[in-house]
């Protein structure tokens, strides 16, 4: 069964470089065990320096698979700084596809 999961990033004020840098690697690392980056958004109202991320995964399983990815990765310490100087605040929904959505 497909897992979905949802990443809002309450980014701090200031410039997103290295951020969307960090990016770059996250997702292919996480990309590489399985996970799917479905859409990247960022927000353009509301709060602004917000980034919202909607991933597919074949299981649950793929979640903790994907974070030990990370951790294996070889520039690890320095994305997990980076992204620690950056992010404010990380809030993950894990869910499946609602019944309303049409087949395709």
């Amino acid at each position: 069964m497909t897992i979905y999961m949802q990443s809002t990033l309450e980014l701090r004020a200031g410039d997103t470089a290295k951020f969307e840098e960090v990016m770059k690697d996250l997702v292919a690392t996480v990309e590489g065990v399985g996970w799917h980056l479905v859409t990247a958004i960022m927000q353009i109202s509301g709060r602004l320096h917000t980034a919202i991320d909607v991933w597919s995964m074949p299981d649950l399983e793929s979640y903790q698979r994907g974070l030990g990815a990370l951790r294996g990765h070889e520039r690890f310490p320095e994305m997990a700084r980076v992204l620690a100087e950056t992010i404010e605040r990380e809030t993950i929904v894990l869910g499946v596809e609602a019944p309303w959505v049409p087949q395709r």
